[in-house]
């Protein structure tokens, strides 16, 4: 049963999280980590800065805080499917992939506050360091997305680079739902063409027979407005992007561009990395226990 991680903070953006997690939980199959962390203050002194011993009462405060989440949360969907609470001691985005790892966990889902220039803010964020370094996808949802199933998914690609491992990702998240997979290239006449796209397609047959998806070619000036269009045209549930060094995320997201990602409530981001736990060769499908503070 796929395992999926959500960070809260009990905030109102962190619960729109859950509530999306939960939906991918019921229709796809699935339980439920909610994480949170404690950060205690420090204080000075002669050697430098001393942290001060977790406060128990804290601590159990934040264990009985998850675990009445997870008890409405499995009551409001009939105890469909399970939902587990760990309290940790720390910054949040140090255990993630900490958690990724001993619980082979196969996505994240982290909530934004999805304001205008959405993956502008995202830059700056700590939702944008940590997808940089995830062992597995993580899946953004904007404060304003509701879920309303996963009938079709888009994936940006530049044509430019192997989306094996993306694709082998993408289609593992899609295939629960029966989703609608969308490969989009949006083109500029600026762009240089270093791979052939008869090359890009002949690769994609080879690498995914028995996968169903489209192919979109698009040529506009303005690469985000262009995957803006299509993904508001065909009623994207979810826009999919790889993460990778000198990329086509990175590309997106280069300060050129970025003043045309004012998308407001835009649809939940899908951020899929190069190196995923569930594909590295020492995996051996264990679990460890879990961390406790």
């Amino acid at each position: 049963m796929p395992t999926i991680i959500v960070p809260t903070d009990f905030s109102e953006n962190a619960a729109n999280a859950i509530r999306y997690a939960s939906q991918l939980a019921l229709h796809g199959g699935g339980k439920l980590l909610l994480v949170h962390t404690l950060i205690f203050p420090a204080t000075t002194a002669p050697q430098g800065f001393v942290s001060i011993p977790a406060d128990p009462r804290q601590i159990e405060d934040c264990e009985e805080a998850l675990q009445k989440l997870a008890l409405k949360i499995q009551e409001e969907h009939e105890y469909a499917f399970e939902v587990k609470t760990i309290c940790l001691y720390g910054e949040l985005i140090p255990h993630l992939n900490e958690l990724i790892n001993t619980q082979a966990a196969d996505l994240v889902v982290m909530g934004t506050r999805g304001a205008s220039n959405f993956l502008d803010r995202l830059l700056g964020t700590n939702t944008a360091n940590f997808i940089k370094k995830a062992d597995c996808p993580v899946l953004v949802v904007p404060g304003q997305a509701t879920f309303k199933g996963l009938s079709h998914i888009a994936y940006a690609s530049d044509f430019e680079t192997d989306e094996t491992v993306y694709l082998k990702q993408l289609f593992q998240f899609a295939s629960p739902f029966g989703s609608e997979v969308s490969i989009i290239n949006v083109k500029s006449e600026r762009q240089l063409n270093i791979v052939s796209d008869h090359q890009v397609l002949k690769t994609l047959n080879k690498h995914f027979p028995e996968n169903a998806y489209t192919v979109a070619q698009l040529l506009n000036n303005d690469v985000v407005a262009g995957i803006k269009t299509f993904v508001e045209e065909n009623n994207i549930d979810v826009l999919a992007v790889s993460i990778h060094e000198r990329g086509f995320v990175e590309g997106l997201l280069h300060t050129s561009v970025t003043q045309a990602l004012a998308y407001q409530a835009f649809v939940p981001l899908l951020a899929l990395p190069k190196n995923p736990y569930h594909f590295q060769a020492h995996k051996n499908g264990e679990k460890k226990p879990l961390p406790a503070l």
